[in-house]
């Protein structure tokens, strides 16, 4: 009896490794998400060089994180991706909004946009939050994608770190681990329940 229970474990223990494996993370796709360079390193930008860039202030994760204060219009950052048509994506973000000495967040405005199209909503005149992570799955329709991120604050700044951007397919070797770990189990049941058949004819 032990050892049916530590081979049935055993089996499931490969199945979960196996599906596991299968939804492992692919490499992400944004250069410096993290800020980590000090600065906006691989992104393309439209900004305040007074009110918008990169330091140690605020981070979510590492030392570096962006922070945008634009008061008198809107400051965007993007990158373009290379994207396979009918993949989807996962796209996460770190987001916080600051107050003022006084406690005022507003006017302010966030955009997120998906070559060009907005995704999720957008955040106009918001009160303050601390960092939240901000997560979308979106279908690339095309072999190139921009993602560009749109920014507007008057009495204090956003802060904005830790931008991941992953194919979520499974690996077709994964997929295939699955596949047969879940043949294999189905194999076993049916030999048992044969086994179990022949005892009773025999009965």
């Amino acid at each position: 009896m032990e050892f049916r229970v530590l081979k049935k474990a055993a089996a499931c223990g490969v199945l979960a490794a196996a599906l596991s494996a299968s939804m492992a993370a692919h490499a992400n796709l944004i250069t410096n998400g993290g800020f980590e360079t000090g600065d906006f390193s691989g992104w393309t930008t439209s900004i305040d060089p007074v009110w918008d860039g990169v330091d140690t202030l605020a981070p979510q994760a590492g030392t570096y994180a962006a922070f945008f204060g634009n008061p008198d219009g809107t400051s965007t950052i993007s990158q373009t991706l290379a994207t396979v048509a009918g993949t989807t994506y996962s796209v996460e973000f770190w987001l916080m909004a600051e107050a003022d000495p006084f406690g005022a967040a507003a006017p302010n405005s966030f955009l997120f946009q998906w070559n060009g199209w907005a995704v999720g909503p957008t955040l106009v005149n918001t009160g303050p939050f601390g960092y939240t992570e901000f997560q979308y799955f979106i279908t690339a329709s095309s072999p190139s994608t921009t993602l560009a991120f749109s920014f507007s604050n008057t009495p204090a700044f956003w802060d904005f770190d830790s931008v991941d951007v992953t194919a979520v397919v499974p690996e077709p070797t994964s997929l295939a681990l699955v596949l047969g770990a879940l043949g294999g189990l189905m194999a076993v049941k049916r030999r048992r329940a044969a086994k179990a058949g022949a005892v009773r004819s025999a009965g």
